[in-house]
């Protein structure tokens, strides 16, 4: 006989992933001030630098107000998986972006030519593929628990039932 288990949804809400997320979001923003051009980037062509930099503003953006957002949306499924779908489709857009900019890092300068900014860059593409990663299984799990019947209603431990 199989014990039911209770859905946990992996959460965004410490310092390294809070962290990530707004390193994510200062790095299009250097560059929208133009303290920080994507060269590589601007290489290949200006345009795609700059849609490259105001996508990465909003998915960066969008990303990290969902995981401040999912405070507010605890205890109510509907509103947790509207904001996880929410931070999936931003997050994605930034993996997408920062694998572009690592690889027109790489096309320029060639592999390992900077080190430690092609770690980063790919590092945080990596990172924020893993985090969709995690939000694709998370809804997974929960849908598979709804289909199966199998969700419960959250009460606050000492709040009597007639109340």
């Amino acid at each position: 006989m199989t014990e039911s288990k209770p859905v946990r949804l992996t959460s965004p809400a410490n310092a390294w992933a809070l962290g990530a997320q707004l390193i994510a979001l200062l790095i299009p923003v250097l560059s929208v001030v133009e303290i920080y051009q994507p060269i590589a980037l601007e290489a290949i062509s200006i345009p795609l630098a700059d849609t490259w930099q105001w996508l990465l503003f909003v998915g960066a953006s969008i990303s990290l107000l969902a995981s401040l957002l999912m405070r507010g949306a605890l205890g109510s499924g509907n509103r947790m998986r509207a904001v996880l779908r929410l931070e999936g489709v931003a997050t994605a857009i930034v993996s997408l972006c920062f694998g572009l900019l690592w690889a027109a890092l790489v096309r320029e300068y060639g592999f390992g030519a900077n080190p430690l900014t092609q770690l980063l860059v790919g590092g945080l593409g990596l990172v924020a593929l893993g985090r969709v990663g995690q939000i694709l299984w998370d809804l997974w799990r929960y849908r598979r628990a709804l289909n199966a019947g199998q969700t419960a209603r959250v009460e606050a431990i000492a709040q009597p039932k007639g109340t």
